[in-house]
Order: C-alpha cells, then sequence, then structure tokens
C-alpha cells in the first residue's frame, strides 16, 4: 500500500510519523480482507496437517466422528465473522475516512509535484490538465500537454493544447504559473440556456501561440494540516446506518437530475411542449412507438 502511494509521498517532505500514521489506517482497511483469508488458510493447514499423522483415524477408533471434530471450528468461524462484520461496520470507515484524507491533504502540499502522466489531473481548481510526460531536475516540465480551463463564468468551452510546458510553483505563493510553449488555443463562445439549435451558431476563436501563460490560484490547495477532514460522504466512510440516512437524499438528487435532463431533452430536440410531458400517451393521435411522431430531422437530433 506504501508503495502504490509513493508517488504521492516523494517530495513533499514527509516526516516517518505521517508515513506510520498512513500505514496503520492501511492495516486497519486491511484487515477484514485479510482475516477471512487467515482464517481459511489455517483451517486448511491445520486439518491437513491432523489428516498426514493419521490423527484422524485415532480419533475416529476413539469413537469420535469428523462432525464434532469440525463443530469448534465451525463456532470459531461464526465468532470471526460477527468480530468482521463489526468491524466493517464501524472500524473500516474510520480507517477509509482518516486514509483518504490524509493522502488528499499529503497530494495537495505541492501541487506541482502532485501532477501525474498519462490521466486528467482534476486536483488543480477550474483546470482538467492531463499530459505524456514529466521531466527535468525538479520534474517541472511536461510533454504533449492539454488542459480544459473551466475558469470562465460564462461556461464557455476553452482547450489548450502543446508540445512543452514549465511548472513554476515558489513555496508559500497562491499561485502556480503553468507557461506553454508551441501550442494551439480553441475557445467555443457558447451561452448557457441556449437551444441546440442556437448553440451551433455561437462563434468560436482560436489562434496558435508560441507561448502561453496561465496563472492558477492554488490558494485553496494549501495542505494546511494534515489531519484536516475535508471529505466524508464517500459511501466507503459511512456505516450501515449512515448509508441508510443518504438514501432519502440520494434519491432527491436523482429525481432533480432526471427532471432537469428531461428539460434539456425538450428544449434540445424543440419538441411540441404539449406533446412532451408524461401524460403525452394518452394523446390518441401519438403512438405508442416514440420515434414515428417526430420527423427525419428530429429523430437524427435524437
Amino acid at each position: 500500500m506504501l508503495w502504490l502511494a509513493f508517488d504521492d509521498f516523494a517530495g513533499k517532505g514527509i516526516g516517518i510519523g505521517i508515513i506510520l500514521k498512513f500505514l496503520w489506517y492501511s492495516t486497519l482497511m486491511a484487515t477484514p480482507q485479510a482475516l477471512p483469508i487467515g482464517v481459511l488458510l489455517s483451517s486448511i493447514m491445520t486439518l491437513g496437517s491432523l489428516s498426514e499423522n493419521y490423527e484422524f483415524a485415532a480419533t475416529k477408533s476413539a469413537g469420535i466422528s469428523l462432525p464434532r471434530i469440525v463443530r469448534p471450528l465451525v463456532f470459531l468461524v461464526l465468532i470471526f465473522s460477527l468480530i468482521n462484520f463489526l468491524f466493517l461496520n464501524n472500524v473500516y470507515p474510520y480507517a477509509v475516512l482518516k486514509q483518504l484524507n490524509l493522502r488528499a491533504n499529503i497530494k495537495k502540499k505541492q501541487p506541482a509535484l502532485a501532477l501525474v502522466p498519462g490521466s486528467f489531473n482534476t486536483e488543480l481548481p477550474n483546470y482538467q490538465i492531463k499530459f505524456d510526460e514529466k521531466y527535468g531536475e525538479n520534474k517541472n516540465l511536461l510533454k504533449k500537454v492539454l488542459i480544459y480551463d473551466l475558469s470562465s463564468r460564462k461556461g464557455n468551452n476553452k482547450i489548450l493544447t502543446a508540445e512543452k510546458g514549465e511548472i513554476i510553483s515558489e513555496e508559500g505563493s497562491r499561485y502556480m504559473t503553468l507557461i506553454l510553449k508551441d501550442g494551439y488555443y480553441f475557445e467555443h463562445h457558447k451561452k448557457a440556456g441556449r437551444s441546440f439549435k442556437d448553440r451551433n451558431k455561437m462563434p468560436a476563436s482560436h489562434a496558435f501561440f508560441d507561448e502561453y501563460q496561465i496563472n492558477i490560484d492554488i490558494s485553496s490547495l494549501d495542505g494546511g494540516d494534515l489531519d484536516t477532514i475535508k471529505y466524508s460522504r464517500n459511501f466507503n466512510m459511512l456505516s450501515l446506518g449512515q448509508l441508510k440516512d443518504t438514501i432519502p437524499s440520494i434519491k432527491s438528487n436523482y429525481d432533480s437530475f432526471i427532471a432537469n435532463r428531461a428539460k434539456s431533452l425538450f428544449l434540445t430536440i424543440e419538441t411540441n411542449t404539449l406533446h412532451a410531458y408524461p401524460d403525452s400517451l394518452k394523446n390518441p393521435n401519438l403512438s405508442q412507438d416514440i420515434l414515428t411522431n417526430f420527423d427525419l430531422d428530429k429523430k437524427m437530433k435524437l
């Protein structure tokens, strides 16, 4: 577990105490998985040893049946199952809560070093960054950079690509500077709330550049206290009782998502609102085959 998390720890100035704390939480998380395997292997080894030394034959000759020999093991397994359940319901969520928050706080301590090549990095606020390789003495030089800029309040799509990039992050500064070289810039000037037809008519701008500089506000990523709890609603962090309490809010969010999705669909296909509501199938003029109620252009948009 420590080896898998090595990229998050390397170069962060983390002391041995924090690493031991991380391992302690990781051990608590691994215990419920290790206990059943341990019981299984120890049972196989014990019963195999008894069989190899003809202990079963001796007990059978003494009038003791095999079910009677295995009965204590069955009761022991039931006791371990109960203990493991209590552990999973109470200790495991606590360990996940502490370990994931500790790992996230460590990862954000130096954002310039937290970026991982080959996948989209979403830790930086309002930016998603992907690159192929990180190199250089300080590991702050990037190759083949792709950036989605989500900082615009107007909802514009802004995409930048560059052959090379350099990260400049001074200790104590609230900004991280990203310098892109030999790249391309594209921005789609769309406005929220427009129909699909109107969005297709919105203008866009694009340009090639030799050098482009981005200043990213990383004040919200200040590591601060490594024990700070920022994430607490992950399903792995909740007991059975807490999971049950989240069901109403999850259902409410799901219903809201479905309603918004339906509204967006109506605006996109520009269907007649008279026939767009759930009771529209009561209209005798509408076919049960929904697609036949639309012309060819609207079928293609669907």
